[in-house]
């Protein structure tokens, strides 16, 4: 009677729930010649939700090859992830499990001058859990795990290299549309073999506040968080105590334009002396149109500064222009400055990418595309040179 009961009980539950399953495949090349340096990833992925619960399996494969005009480690491997989460009154579980199978031993650069290595497999179970009452507070908390087998190359030895890293945090949601939030986090790194074990922790105080009385269409955002550091970073030196601000606005000019805006400036505090820390503006406008097909058209236009010990820049156009049915026009460039490890470049290059395509999406799923790019860098010789994306999928397939 039990093994009835359990059985019905299973039954219904499969039977109340959604099944949809998705693939991808994408080819790129990034090289003169098509075939060296290509690059291949392969997506495959069944979901299964309910109201209250949801499992999703999803595998990736990802090979990628050499001779590209930018050197790149090479990797090919087959990567599982399982994914659930289940809901119960203002509870939610979400354990997860990720595995990695490296086909081809991908290169690693080991802590500390302790050389380069190969990554053979790696496993990374989770688990979170949360709280929350709508509007007033949320309570979060989470803890991952990696295992990564791993071979030095010097000594040709095996090491375990094991990460932990535990989170967790309490915000409040104040009445007059802000919110105040304490929050913290832990990591530690160890390899066995080579006698490395290295950790450290932060403890966030956060504000933030969101104004309620502005315009139609119209947000800004202010948020201030300071936080507080024990451990060392990768140089051996102490972690300086952070403070950190950010402003965000974004203005709806239209139901289909749209301005975002974002700032954000941080202060470092070591035990002698106070220097400003990492610097980020971004702004992105976005206008969306019909176009002539059955998919909506849209073309964005921004742009990124970031500044610390590096500096770096963006600034790219990206389009979508619907043709005919489920036919779209595809448009990008990009302007990019930044730091490079390239050998004659000066520890910092520009890269100069401009290209377009085709799209075609149809109503049960399959969407395909294929876009061609010039690249333009200061490297030598090869100063301008062409890159191939492609690929093909199918998501959502329900049944």
């Amino acid at each position: 009677m039990k093994v009835l009961a359990m059985l019905l009980f299973v039954v219904t539950v499969v039977f109340a729930a959604d099944f949809e399953s998705y693939a991808q495949i994408n080819v790129a090349s990034d090289s003169i010649n098509y075939g060296e340096g290509i690059a291949r990833t392969g997506n495959l992925g069944f979901r299964m939700d309910s109201a209250n619960w949801d499992l999703v399996l999803g595998v990736n494969k990802i090979c990628r090859g050499e001779g590209a005009v930018i050197p790149r480690f090479t990797r090919d491997q087959l990567e599982a992830n399982l994914e659930g989460r289940i809901k119960f009154g203002g509870f939610t579980v979400n354990p997860e499990i990720q595995y990695t199978m490296m086909i081809d031993s991908a290169d690693v650069v080991l802590p500390l001058q302790h050389g380069e290595g190969y990554r053979n497999a790696a496993m990374r179970p989770g688990l979170s859990l949360s709280y929350s009452l709508p509007g007033v507070f949320e309570i979060n908390g989470s803890g991952k795990y990696w295992s990564r087998d791993v071979t030095a190359l010097e000594s040709d030895a095996d090491a375990e290299w094991t990460e932990m890293y535990y989170s967790g945090d309490v915000l409040w949601h104040t009445p007059v549309g802000g919110y105040l939030a304490v929050g913290g986090i832990s990591h530690q790194t160890k390899l066995d073999a080579l006698d490395y074990d290295q950790s450290w922790t932060r403890v966030d105080l956060a504000a933030g506040y969101t104004p309620i009385d502005f315009p139609t269409r119209t947000i800004v955002s202010t948020e201030a968080e300071y936080s507080l550091y024990t451990g060392e970073d990768y140089t051996g030196l102490g972690l300086p105590n952070r403070f950190t601000a950010r402003l965000r606005a974004v203005q709806n000019v239209a139901r289909n334009v749209m301005f975002n805006i974002t700032f954000s400036q941080a202060a470092d505090f070591y035990e002698d002396e106070t220097r400003f820390g990492p610097f980020q503006s971004a702004i992105r406008s976005q206008y969306k149109f019909s176009g002539w097909g059955s998919v909506p058209s849209s073309i964005m236009v921004g742009g990124q500064l970031t500044e610390s010990a590096i500096t770096t820049r963006l600034g790219e156009v990206e389009g979508r222009i619907s043709l005919y049915s489920g036919l779209s026009a595809l448009v990008t460039g990009k302007l990019w400055y930044g730091p490079s490890s390239v050998a004659g470049t000066g520890g910092y290059r520009t890269r100069e990418i401009v290209g377009g395509g085709l799209e075609f999406r149809m109503n049960n799923g399959l969407n395909s595309f294929v876009v061609y790019e010039r690249e333009a860098s200061n490297l030598t010789p090869n100063d301008v040179w062409g890159k191939i994306r492609a690929g093909v999928g199918f998501y959502p397939t329900q049944f």
